[in-house]
Order: structure tokens, then sequence, then C-alpha cells
């Protein structure tokens, strides 16, 4: 085989070009973080997950704006610098202001794994040390019980798909299997152990080096990481369908590794994939915390699928607009939603009963029709070759979705009493 030889490590350079970008456009953007740490970004094969901190405060109007301007960026960056399109392909998933990270009532375990790569200083420390002060608690518990609950099993050959790898494709096997499908639940796992939100992937192999069994699958990986995956001899079958069993068996012994630290659960070391994941699902998590998680990933999406439906020769978005779209529905329709009407009128509601209770109140009605517009419309089938135009017109129409999850939200907010916040989210 042969292998394009390791990159240069520019992420930093293109995190500060990006940064600076977003912010001539958008000058309330107060930071800039990015999911794990430095040394989790794998150059040529890893993309960027970048989370942005907005100043307060910011209304429906503003995220809208700020969707289309980091949209663009997307866009003029990834055609100016075509050996970055990994790095750009999705927009900044998570969106909060300052407020909203320092408070209880938002957080999500992600946020003590981020490392933050710029900004003001005063603003990031504040950040920083808001986040210090929360404590473990069994919203951290599911968080990494339903991370490690979705990658264990056979590795799935299917729904990583190598694309804008350019030259690197040939090396994404396996830092597919590495570093998406295994690292992740094993940093959960010993987040688990340890009671606290690992940051870095590479971080929690080596702890696991020294406190799982089988540790020459660590020192496996971590021989490849050092050649840049350039194993010949690993990516010929059969060695390749043994890797996966390896991977698979040494996430089993993870699993029995965890007796007595999880509580969500009843542990029993001999479960499978399919029981472990049968038992996370049945943990009911706190209703409240899970719509923000919903609104809170939905602040860039219009901007997200304007930048997919661009023609960018060298960028392929056929993939990321399925994927994108296969999931928006669910996440920013049924789900939210459903648990707005949990909360708001007690009981069981779908998405459709709770919009025409909103009808006319809440939610005008031309807002009405246009979130269920916009779910029917992502969840039609798109004909081959029709992805940019079903993602174009996805964008025009998400308008209204946004200013549903964002009335919705605040109405929630209004209902909860500064006791009950405490009370309702685990925290004190």
């Amino acid at each position: 085989m042969t292998f394009a030889p390791r990159p240069q490590n520019d992420f930093l350079l293109f995190m500060r070009m990006y940064y600076d970008r977003c912010r001539a456009l958008l000058p309330q953007i107060a930071a800039i973080a990015a999911k794990w740490t430095f040394e989790d970004l794998i150059p040529g094969l890893s993309d960027f997950d970048v989370r942005l901190i907005f100043s307060d405060p910011m209304d429906v109007r503003q995220w809208i704006i700020a969707s289309e301007a980091v949209g663009r960026v997307h866009t003029e960056m990834c055609r100016e610098f075509p050996e970055w399109a990994r790095n750009l392909e999705h927009l900044p998933g998570v969106n909060l202001t300052v407020d909203e990270i320092r408070n209880p009532l938002f957080f999500y375990p992600e946020f003590q794994q981020w490392t933050f790569y710029d900004g003001k200083p005063e603003i990031i420390a504040k950040i920083q040390g808001a986040l210090r002060q929360i404590s473990w608690s069994s919203r951290d518990e599911l968080y990494h019980l339903k991370k490690f609950a979705a990658f264990c099993g056979p590795y799935n050959r299917e729904i990583d798909q190598p694309i804008n790898l350019g030259r690197f494709e040939g090396k994404y096997p396996l830092h597919s299997r590495y570093m998406h499908y295994f690292a992740p639940p094993v940093q959960a796992v010993m987040s688990l152990l340890h009671r606290r939100n690992i940051p870095g992937k590479l971080e929690a192999l080596r702890m696991a080096r020294l406190q799982l069994p089988n540790p020459h699958v660590i020192d496996c990986l971590f021989e490849t990481l050092e050649r840049h995956y350039e194993v010949p001899q690993d990516y010929q079958e059969p060695r390749l369908s043994q890797l996966e069993r390896e991977l698979e068996a040494y996430l089993q012994d993870a699993w029995a590794a965890l007796e007595g630290h999880v509580t969500l659960v009843k542990h029993d070391a001999g479960n499978g994939c399919g029981e472990i994941r049968k038992k996370v699902t049945a943990v009911k998590g706190e209703p409240i915390p899970a719509f923000f998680e919903c609104a809170k990933f939905g602040r860039l999406l219009k901007g997200r699928l304007q930048f997919y439906a661009q023609t960018i020769p060298h960028f392929d978005s056929a993939w990321l607009i399925r994927n994108e779209l296969g999931r928006a529905a669910a996440n920013f329709y049924h789900k939210p939603l459903s648990i707005y009407g949990q909360v708001r009128y007690g009981g069981q509601w779908s998405a459709a009963q709770v919009l025409e209770r909103l009808r006319g109140k809440t939610l005008t009605d031309m807002e009405c029709r246009d979130v269920m517009a916009f779910a029917h419309l992502a969840a039609q089938p798109i004909p081959v070759g029709e992805e940019r135009k079903r993602s174009q017109q996805a964008a025009d129409g998400y308008d209204s979705v946004l200013t549903c999850l964002e009335k919705l939200g605040q109405d929630l907010l209004q209902c909860l009493s500064p006791e009950n916040v405490g009370r309702n989210t685990g925290f004190s």
C-alpha cells in the first residue's frame, strides 16, 4: 500500500483564522472551544468539532444571522483552502451564550471535555470556574452510559463514511475504528470509573492502559498512531476483521470492570451489547435538560444546511445532508415538542398535539405550519443527486423551527422557580 505521509499539524493555524473570520462578522462571539484535547486531533484525518460562545443576550433573529454568517465563513474557507475541507465539515454543533454555559440548568457533560482555544480571557476564566463547580451527578453517568451503549458491539462498516479526506482517505479505516468507535467508549468507561468527565481521548486511553484488562490492545493503538496509521497489514483481511473483534472484546471486558461503579442500571458483567443498550435506553433522563440539549444543537443548523447546499468541487456534502436531515425531524421536532408537552401539560403528547395546543398562543398559525412542513420535508427520502437542493429547501424553511425551540425554551425557564432549578436538574 502507498500512504500519504503525515502532514504538518496546522489545526491551530486553522482555528485562529476561522475564529478571526467568524468574529469579523459576529463580534459578539466571546470564545471558541472544541471537543476533547489538542493531542486528540490527528492531522489529515480528524475533523474539528468547534463550539462558539456568544455574549449575552441572543434572540432568535440574532441566532439566525449568526447561523448564516458562520455558514458563509465555512463556504468561503472551504473554497479557499481545499486542504481544510475535513476541518470545515460541520458548523459548530453546540452554541451557547456566556450566561447559559454558566447556568447548571443548561449543563451538558461534554462541556467539561472542551478545550478553549481563544476568546476573552476573563470570560473563559468565568466559564471554566463555573464548570469546575459542577460536581458529578446522574446526568454525567447517563451521558457516559449512553455513549458506551452506542459504540459497544461489532464495528459497523457502513456508518462512518470516508469523505473529504483527500489523499489521506486510505488511512481512514484504522482512524475510524480506533479514534471514532473505540476511543469514545473507553473514554466513557474511564469517566465512569473516576466519576469525572475526562477531557481527552488519548488521556483516557493511557489511563485504561494501566487500569483495564488487555493493555496490549492499547499498546497496538498507540503504536499505530505513532506511525500515522501506516500499518499495511492491518488493512488486509483477515487481520482487519480480527482487529474489529479484538476491539469489541476489549469493550466487553471494560464493561465488566464497571461493576460497583454505575448506579442507574443493574450491572452484570456478562451482559452483551444488546442487553446493555436495552438497559441504558430504559433509563429516563431529566426532561428539561433534554429539551435544551435539542435547542442548543439547532441554533446554527440553517447555516450548516446552506453551506452543504453549495457546489464546491472538492467538498462532498451528499452524505452529510442525508445524515443531517435524517435526524432533524427527531431532534428538532418530535423529541423537543414531546418533552415540552410532558413538562407543561403532563402525560404523553405527540409533537403534533403540542403544536395544536400552542397554535394561536405561544406560536402563530404560520409558525406551526412551517414547523410541521420542515419536519415533513426532513423525513422525506432524498432522490440521488437532489441532496443539495433538499438541503437548501430545508434551510429556507428552518426559521420557524428555531423560533419554536427558543420560544418554548423561554417558556420552560419561566416555569422554574430558582429553588426548582437545582432540584429538577440534580444540582444544588
